[in-house]
């Protein structure tokens, strides 16, 4: 990334980067966070470390979901602090075919370098997300 903490940025990243998740694509994901980024799933009181414990969670989320998808409804930028909000409906479908449709809201910091330092989800149900 490496494209600092502008305003076109940090409104585009988060998308950018759900596209990525919703490919499955591991390492187009993890591009988007420091090495020693934090994910905290809030509403699990769940936290991931560094790049190998944010794989670790993605490899099970990859694993479980069978399709994966995200829809911003809502995003809000902080530019002076280098912070974006998003919110997303999320209609996955697990590999047993099952569908499971969450709400989120993710809350995204920036460092200098303008990837994810760190990242606090809040999910309507139960987390998709574990460890």
């Amino acid at each position: 990334m490496g494209l600092g903490n502008d305003r076109a940025h940090l409104s585009a990243a988060p998308g950018a980067y759900f596209d990525a998740v919703d490919r499955k694509d591991m390492e187009g994901a993890l591009a988007f966070f420091a090495p020693d980024a934090t994910f905290t799933i809030q509403s699990a009181h769940i936290t991931f470390e560094g790049h190998d414990g944010i794989r670790q969670m993605f490899g099970n989320f990859f694993g479980d979901y069978s399709h994966i998808e995200h829809n911003i409804t809502n995003l809000v930028v902080d530019e002076a602090a280098g912070r974006a909000s998003t919110e997303q409906s999320c209609p996955h479908v697990k590999t047993d075919g099952s569908p499971d449709h969450v709400t989120t809201c993710n809350f995204f910091t920036f460092d200098d370098a303008g990837l994810f330092s760190r990242v606090i989800v809040w999910i309507d149900g139960v987390s998709p997300l574990r460890d």
